[in-house]
């Protein structure tokens, strides 16, 4: 538990860095590729992809034989990760924000506690492959993590992993700012992107569907995985970093061209954030994220749902708002999933949802909604009732379009640090998608929610649920029906102090 002085000043420190960020948003202008708005429409005349507007036309082009199979939650994710390592044969490449050594990938066993550690999972696949790791170098000052955490991170990895294995801590960023890419390739046959990294800091990532509460914070979060054309562009982003920055001449990296298989047929783009002037690959930028954004927002027809850890970004805002604003003969539904207290980012959410509020007026347009979990509990009440972290970085609309990556919806997620998604458009596998979460979320089957139609949902049993849980928590006599809360501004409900003294008093 920090000291409140040290807290105090980290604050203060925060409020400070914020304002020189939207300084720098007047300064700063979005490079869309430098692109004018007739060279972009030359580059997509002739293309298959040319009509939809949501495809980015910089970057890597739309690519279309390819399988994508979303994993919600983090056991579903490290379950495929360790199958797709115990296949490794020629490499494995990882890019990530931050990676805890010794992090078990397995839970189910004691005895998979002890010997299915990434560790030991990436030191046996390093005997016999390539193991390539790119991690951000850390932060300078009081953010975490800083870069004593990160070389020691790099010191135990380099120990533990014996074989073919190499690491590097890419300090490139501008200061104040990030590599946040959360991707990682395995033999150019299978890729995984989205909001995870394999790290327990600031929260284990390794949680079920269920959430069952747990000592620390439970965690909802979406990955995919990738097998098809896509999966080099996955390999490329990779490939272009580690040469960037690789400190001397090292082995040429392995490369295979993915498997192509002709039941794959589902279009796919990988779409970064690459800042200004970190890379020679891309000095000028690339801002493929905040292009699809905008356009996928434009573009949406009937509803937009988005889970995200912040609601900053003035440009989402301002895209939202015309999105409520335009008249339409069929209502729009908006649907907002937010954490109930982001790390670092609770006022600037609360911000812009009340802005979203005011400009609805009521009208049932959009509604904001957050994650809870509920179990026994001790003391006076029998039940503990605690918040789901929302780090999922997901966005669906209409059925027909969804993102998944590691950006959020701020500056810097859309400008200023790296950043890896994946655009997907395909009705079948965006409404399965939806189905999955809305009946995680919901507590109801998939095949329930597949029956109902969006209007349903949204304008009826979203609502009734968290009302319902709300009032389930000022009685605490039972335990919630689902996981869906209304989000509120301020501070939120939930067992705070009690977590902070669990933590202090067993984890410590």
């Amino acid at each position: 538990m920090a000291f409140i002085g040290f807290e105090f000043g980290e604050w203060a420190l925060r409020r400070l860095y914020k304002f020189f960020e939207g300084f720098k948003r007047y300064r700063f202008t979005l490079n869309r590729g430098k692109l004018s708005a007739k060279t972009e429409r030359s580059n997509r005349a002739g293309k298959w992809w040319g009509q939809d507007q949501q495809w980015y036309p910089g970057g890597t082009p739309p690519r279309l034989k390819n399988r994508v199979t979303p994993l919600i939650d983090g056991e579903n994710y490290f379950t495929e990760l360790k199958k797709a390592l115990d296949g490794a044969e020629n490499y494995v490449y990882i890019a990530g924000w931050v990676l805890t050594p010794y992090i078990p990938v397995g839970r189910d066993s004691s005895d998979q506690l002890r010997h299915e550690r990434i560790t030991d999972l990436l030191d046996t696949v390093s005997k016999k492959a390539a193991v390539r790791i790119l991690l951000w170098n850390g932060a300078n000052f009081i953010f975490k993590p800083n870069r004593k955490e990160t070389a020691q991170v790099k010191k135990e990895l380099e120990a533990a992993i014996t074989g073919d294995f190499k690491i590097i801590l890419d300090d490139s960023q501008h200061i104040t700012h990030c590599h946040h890419q959360k991707a990682v390739v395995i033999d150019g046959r299978v890729a995984f992107v989205g909001g995870m990294d394999l790290t327990s800091f600031a929260g284990d990532r390794f949680d079920s569907n269920d959430h069952p509460l747990r000592s620390g914070l439970n965690w909802h979060d979406v990955q995919l995985k990738l097998e098809g054309e896509i999966v080099a562009d996955v390999e490329k982003n990779f490939r272009q970093r580690w040469e960037a920055v690789a400190p001397g001449p090292l082995k040429p990296l392995p490369h295979r061209e993915p498997p192509n298989d002709p039941d794959w047929h589902l279009p796919a783009q990988v779409i970064r954030t690459i800042p200004r002037r970190v890379y020679k690959f891309a000095e000028k930028g690339e801002f493929g994220i905040h292009h699809s954004y905008l356009n996928l927002i434009a573009g949406a027809k009937h509803f937009i749902y988005l889970e995200n850890q912040y609601l900053w970004s003035p440009h989402i805002l301002k895209a939202l708002k015309k999105a409520i604003q335009k008249p339409r003969s069929a209502p729009l539904r908006i649907v907002i999933v937010l954490p109930a207290h982001a790390d670092d980012g609770k006022y600037d959410n609360d911000r812009h949802v009340n802005e979203l509020r005011n400009l609805d007026k009521g009208r049932g347009i959009v509604s904001f909604y957050t994650l809870y979990t509920s179990g026994p509990g001790m003391g006076i009440h029998p039940f503990t009732y605690r918040g789901i972290y929302v780090h999922s970085k997901t966005t669906i609309v209409d059925d027909e379009w969804f993102s998944v990556g590691s950006a959020n919806l701020n500056n810097r997620g859309l400008v200023t640090d790296s950043e890896i998604n994946v655009l997907v458009h395909d009705p079948e596998l965006t409404k399965s998608l939806r189905v999955n979460l809305w009946a995680e979320h919901l507590k109801m089957t998939p095949a329930a929610v597949r029956a109902c139609t969006v209007e349903e949902l949204v304008g009826k049993v979203w609502k009734e649920q968290a009302d319902r849980n709300e009032a389930i928590l000022k009685e605490k006599k039972e335990p919630f029906y689902s996981s869906l809360f209304p989000y509120q501004v301020g501070r939120m409900p939930d067992s705070w102090l009690l977590e902070e003294f669990e933590t202090l008093t067993f984890e410590h």
